[in-house]
């Protein structure tokens, strides 16, 4: 009986049903972790037909009220930069969210194969902790962890 206890908790773990998490940490704050569910990161060409790599959090996953979105054009191993814009942003303890500086930011992907995808994140987003994001406020700087494990399934 003890055997089925055990294997019951390896095939809930992310490797066997897909996900992974965000362990970040914004200027001198702790380091947060936000888990990522299967459905919150599109790695390309897994179940779909596009070139890009999404990552997408959930506010209620977040302890703190932080969220990312997260997207990286044609990704390949080493520095990437993410796309500016509308699909990059970070939301600091629930404020509006604010636009990842692209040409300040890289996503540092070392390792990208069939199960998993893991990357350093290096990311600065504009400061909007007012609702608004006047240009006179220095860049919010993250450092982080991305580490996703892809469904068998997807494979």
């Amino acid at each position: 009986m003890a055997s089925l206890f055990a294997c019951s908790g390896i095939n809930d773990s992310w490797e066997a049903k897909g996900g992974g998490y965000i362990k970040y940490s914004v200027g001198n704050e702790s380091s947060h972790t936000i888990e990522l569910a299967r459905k919150d990161v599109e790695i390309p060409f897994i179940k779909n037909s596009h070139r890009y790599l999404l990552i997408k959090t959930r506010a209620e996953e977040s302890s703190v009220g932080d969220q990312f979105s997260i997207m990286v054009n044609r990704p390949v191993l080493g520095e990437n930069q993410p796309v500016q814009g509308q699909y990059s942003w970070f939301v600091h303890k629930k404020s509006s969210p604010g636009r990842i500086l692209a040409e300040k930011s890289i996503v540092k992907i070392d390792q990208k194969d069939d199960s998993t995808w893991t990357a350093d994140l290096d990311l600065y987003a504009k400061d909007c902790h007012i609702d608004s994001c006047p240009d006179s406020l220095p860049p919010i700087h993250i450092n982080g962890r991305f580490r996703y494990w892809i469904s068998p399934e997807d494979r």
